[in-house]
């Protein structure tokens, strides 16, 4: 082990830490902060990051089935051995280039295009070439970091990316109302997804994808139901203070740990995350109620 870095190592390193940006949890954190504040950045925000939140489950869905239906193994061969890296580093990098689990398409790849490219496309802030601007640096970003990281082939990316943006397209079309847009019918779309997911996964015989599948659908149903019945209430509801905010994190954040590390088992990873998002959703009301408890008491 040498302290020094080569070129390919430090290049590496610095796209390990830069597919960060499209995992899961980073994503979902990440529209769970703008949902709280959103009042505080424009009137449709929160509804906005409502919806590519559903938006998110659905592309997670969508990428399970057909991961499991396709099967098809990453990469063998890594671009380093991590175990020349020093220190917690080397931890860091292997598990970036970790190559369990099937590589077409990539997760990430449409994660990132349909997180940062529906934000772009749902979101009026701002002038619309900087929005789909900053959108294309991440996606760009983050796909790139796949293969480099030799965990994904260019055409896992290219599938990702289309597939992202054919799902945008689909969540503008059936979230569009009058009033709100409507998350719950993309977490429908989210939840039969889910379900289809389920079948392929369980007839293959991949135990975590199935554990995966389930837990998007119960995100699917907590989150569709949540929105469908105080949808308008939410978005009405003020910003989320801190504490709140960090509270609720760390229930939710727990009982999703606790779901994808298999610790409730099947059942329980459902109501897990089920009830994880609507924690999430659910905390404008919570502020709410804490700010007209806190007049009154002042009263």
């Amino acid at each position: 082990m040498t302290l020094l870095l080569t070129g390919t190592e430090l290049l590496v390193t610095l796209f390990a830490f830069s597919t960060l940006l499209g995992d899961a949890w980073v994503l979902f954190v990440g529209l769970s902060v703008g949902y709280w504040i959103g009042p505080r950045v424009d009137d449709d925000t929160r509804a906005v990051a409502a919806t590519v939140i559903a938006l998110a489950t659905l592309a997670l869905a969508v990428v399970l089935a057909v991961k499991s239906y396709t099967a098809i193994p990453r990469p063998a061969a890594t671009p380093i051995d991590p175990a020349g890296l020093p220190g917690s580093l080397a931890g860091f990098v292997a598990g970036e280039l970790d190559s369990s689990g099937f590589a077409f398409p990539s997760g990430h790849a449409t994660g990132v295009t349909a997180v940062y490219g529906g934000l772009a496309a749902l979101l009026t802030i701002g002038r619309r070439r900087r929005r789909y601007g900053a959108a294309a640096t991440m996606i760009a970003l983050v796909s790139g970091s796949r293969v480099i990281l030799g965990v994904h082939y260019p055409r896992d990316i290219v599938a990702g990316m289309a597939l992202g943006v054919g799902l945008i397209v689909l969540t503008r079309w059936v979230a569009a109302d009058e009033s709100i847009l409507r998350a719950d019918r993309v977490c429908l779309l989210a939840g039969v997804a889910s379900v289809v997911g389920l079948g392929v996964a369980a007839a293959g015989g991949h135990t975590e994808e199935v554990r995966h599948a389930v837990i998007g659908l119960g995100t699917a149903v907590g989150a569709g139901a949540t929105w469908y019945r105080g949808g308008e209430r939410l978005t009405a509801a003020p910003a989320v203070s801190i504490p709140v905010a960090a509270g609720g994190l760390v229930v939710a954040g727990g009982l999703w740990i606790g779901a994808y590390e298999g610790v409730f088992g099947l059942v329980g990873a459902a109501v897990g995350s089920a009830v994880g998002v609507i924690i999430i959703l659910g905390l404008p009301l919570v502020e709410q109620w804490r700010k007209k408890d806190g007049n009154a008491v002042a009263a």
